[in-house]
């Protein structure tokens, strides 16, 4: 059931005026705080584009994840995706396809991300490293069995290198603390 400020933040992310980027929520009487986020796909030469997360950071240090962040107030997926690849990464993505949105449940500490995620083969730049981490390309197979690939890319990776639609995939994951994943959908 959505509480009464979640409600009226709703109404005004519609209108394009949210004041913060997260949304609230009443789940038995437990607060979850939800976040938009994205991330992008890169693809080059049979290679995917990942970072290797700070080891310093607060959320998935050391963790090889997407480029991608939260989203800012005004800010559509898309432009989301493509600053925030910028900004990790050095790249300029020209053009990018929504592929998946997923929602990804971290009960432990009750927050709901909702993550977009783009593909793109039209980008320019050069790497540059970033106070998020260390940009990398990485044979798509390699990257699929590094066991520091953050759990969920493991699927969505193989879901929309495999795909043959132009559809989008909405998917589920339930994690842990230890970033295990416990359900999906």
């Amino acid at each position: 059931m959505w509480s009464k400020s979640s409600s009226a933040v709703a109404e005004n992310n519609s209108k394009g005026a949210m004041k913060d980027n997260t949304l609230k929520s009443r789940e038995m009487n437990n607060e979850i705080t939800f976040s938009p986020t994205t991330n992008m796909l890169l693809i080059k030469d049979q290679k995917v584009l990942l970072v290797k997360r700070s080891e310093h950071l607060k959320d998935f240090p050391g963790w090889f994840i997407l480029p991608g962040g939260k989203q800012e107030k005004n800010e559509t997926p898309k432009k989301t995706a493509i600053r925030e690849t910028l900004e990790e990464t050095g790249i300029r993505v020209n053009d990018a396809i929504l592929k998946v949105v997923a929602t990804h449940y971290h009960e432990y500490k009750s927050k709901v991300y909702l993550v977009y995620i783009f593909i793109s083969q039209d980008f320019e730049g050069s790497l540059i490293e970033s106070k998020e981490g260390i940009p990398q390309w990485h044979d798509v197979q390699e990257a699929l069995d590094n066991p520091k690939l953050y759990p969920d890319l493991k699927r969505h990776i193989k879901l929309i290198l495999d795909s043959k639609s132009s559809e989008v995939v909405f998917t589920y994951h339930r994690f842990d603390a230890d970033l295990k994943i416990l359900e999906s959908r």
